[in-house]
């Protein structure tokens, strides 16, 4: 034990010369001092021994008029006390260790399972609406409000876990099963939405009063909910069917040949913020609150590493009031453009038969006049 202390914890290596060194080695044996590879000299000796001892050997040295010299300290008690007085040695490791606790509770990461790129977005705008972001400090309270906006504002997941451990953030979920519509079972008559001529009528449910070939007006009734029965007594349903005619309407759109817009000029304004710890710093100027400021985020990177906090971009893009000036083929293209908007608002299914225009220019304003013959399902639900 001795010799382990002697080359581990602390140990002394000297040299004895002159003197009566055989009469030390004696005393040393007598009085329990231990004295490992000793080995002899012209002038005396070497040996090793516990530095602890080494105050005992140099009183018998005394004694026997020997000189003793150390020639080797060695053991972790020497190499430590190289260290005295050096205290950032021992407070930077506890310092690092106390910082990697702390930072623990911040989001490092956040990991998203189970979501495609549409959904990965929308929650990560519900989190970032919260201050769930990277450099937040987050405590189950938090987590579990946040799974339960996430769930009330989105009806397209079954499930919502947020897992925060370590400094990571982990957000699964699932999609929800699909509900089966349900039909409304009240009685309601299909009714014509336009003037026309019927070209094939298909009663799903209910009871066709139209045939092919009759001009129906817009508000006839097409397919009835009720119809009597061998005893008198109405018997009803739900009107479902298709009931296609051949239409003729006329559409009106003014369009100016000149006109002013807000264009955008390319240049943006934009400011910064830095979130991290669940602080907010403003860096330099921050622009208005206004509805054209667009807001992204992303983790601050140093070198390609992660770190808690989150930069914070607001940028609004910078537009100038500009005239442009149609010609007048552009000018008619737009109001056609506008007219078959309005058909197809009306009647998506339309099918256009014929169409004739007529227009008229009043300065440099144009009248567009456009009457189409098309075909179209014309059913719809009455008071619908």
């Amino acid at each position: 034990m001795g010799l382990i202390w002697a080359n581990c914890f602390a140990g002394v290596e000297f040299t004895a010369s002159g003197g009566r060194c055989e009469k030390l080695i004696t005393l040393c044996n007598r009085q329990g001092i231990p004295l490992y590879t000793v080995q002899p000299e012209a002038a005396g000796f070497t040996a090793r021994l516990p530095a602890r001892r080494y105050r005992e050997i140099s009183r018998l040295a005394q004694r026997c008029d020997v000189r003793l010299r150390v020639k080797e300290r060695r053991g972790v008690f020497f190499r430590l006390r190289a260290y005295r007085g050096r205290w950032g040695l021992l407070l930077a490791p506890l310092v690092f260790v106390a910082a990697v606790h702390l930072l623990g509770r911040s989001v490092w990461s956040i990991r998203y399972d189970g979501l495609d790129a549409a959904a990965r977005e929308q929650v990560e705008q519900t989190l970032y609406s919260m201050d769930i972001c990277e450099g937040s400090v987050l405590n189950q309270e938090k987590l579990r409000a946040a799974e339960k906006q996430i769930m009330d504002t989105n009806d397209a997941f079954g499930w919502v876990s947020l897992n925060f451990e370590k400094g990571r953030l982990v957000v699964e979920a699932s999609p929800a099963l699909q509900k089966p519509a349900i039909e409304s079972n009240e009685p309601v008559d299909l009714v014509a939405a336009a003037d026309g001529i019927l070209l094939g009528v298909n009663a799903q449910e209910g009871f066709a009063v139209k045939a092919v070939g009759q001009t129906v007006a817009e508000g006839d009734v097409l397919v009835s909910a009720y119809k009597p029965d061998p005893y008198e007594q109405p018997v009803e349903s739900h009107a479902k069917g298709l009931v296609v005619a051949a239409v003729k309407k006329t559409y009106r759109c003014v369009q100016p040949s000149t006109y002013e817009v807000g264009a955008l000029t390319g240049s943006i304004d934009s400011s910064f913020r830095l979130r991290m710890f669940g602080r907010t710093l403003e860096l330099g100027a921050q622009l208005p609150e206004g509805e054209e400021v667009r807001t992204t985020h992303r983790p601050l990177t140093v070198l390609g590493f992660a770190l808690p906090a989150t930069v914070e971009e607001r940028y609004l893009p910078q537009r100038e009031a500009r005239q442009f000036h149609l010609t007048p083929d552009g000018a008619r293209q737009y109001a056609r453009f506008a007219c078959l908007a309005q058909l197809y608002e009306e009647f998506p299914d339309a099918e256009i038969i014929a169409e004739s225009r007529q227009e008229s220019w009043d300065g440099g304003t144009l009248t567009y006049t456009m009457t189409v013959d098309f075909k179209a399902d014309i059913a719809r639900e009455k008071g619908g």
